[in-house]
């Protein structure tokens, strides 16, 4: 893995580029393909901060950590890498075991079987005959149903029938014919 070290207002202790060579050879198991790491050590007032940025085939793994010296902060910041890597491919092998074998895809099961006559695009169409409800219980049975339309009889009125469907914003509506 190319690693590429940079030292602001201050020099690299050596031990960090051993720290950060060490873990990073760890890291090359779990990251694909061509990976580069880039070290960035800077001096501040009463500690020391350091940056971590990996590069490789699964995205970027970015942290940083502070610390009184230099080698504490280059583990500190070399274990939240490691962390962010572990979770970064436990992402992605969540991703490949979600996609199925083109053996199981029911696209490939109706290749093999004829076709069937594909229902005309545009509007569902339901055969039933409608029930003699009254409106309060159709008003119950609808709202307890996923149905966007119930279509009833109501007794009250000689057994007109009667519309009861969904609106857009969720209320309900009820057609009477005339």
């Amino acid at each position: 893995m190319k690693t590429v070290f940079t030292a602001r207002h201050i020099r690299l202790h050596p031990r960090v580029r051993e720290i950060v060579q060490a873990k990073l050879a760890k890291l090359e198991r779990t990251m694909p393909g061509r990976a580069e790491a880039h070290v960035v050590v800077t001096a501040g007032r009463k500690d020391v901060e350091v940056e971590v940025s990996v590069t490789g085939g699964h995205g970027t793994l970015t942290a940083t950590a502070r610390a009184a010296d230099q080698p504490s902060a280059a583990q500190d910041v070399m274990d939240r890498i490691a962390a962010q890597a572990v979770k970064t491919k436990a992402k992605v092998k969540s991703v490949k075991k979600r996609v199925s074998s083109a053996v199981r895809r029911p696209a490939v099961w109706t290749a093999n079987q004829p076709a069937e006559p594909a229902p005309p695009a545009g509007h569902r169409r339901e055969t039933f005959s409608p029930r003699a409800m009254f409106e309060e219980d159709a008003l119950t049975a609808f709202a307890a149903s996923r149905r966007e339309v119930l279509v009833f009889r109501d007794p009250a009125s000689d057994h007109a029938l009667r519309f009861l469907y969904r609106r857009r914003d969720g209320t309900l509506g009820l057609v009477v014919p005339e």
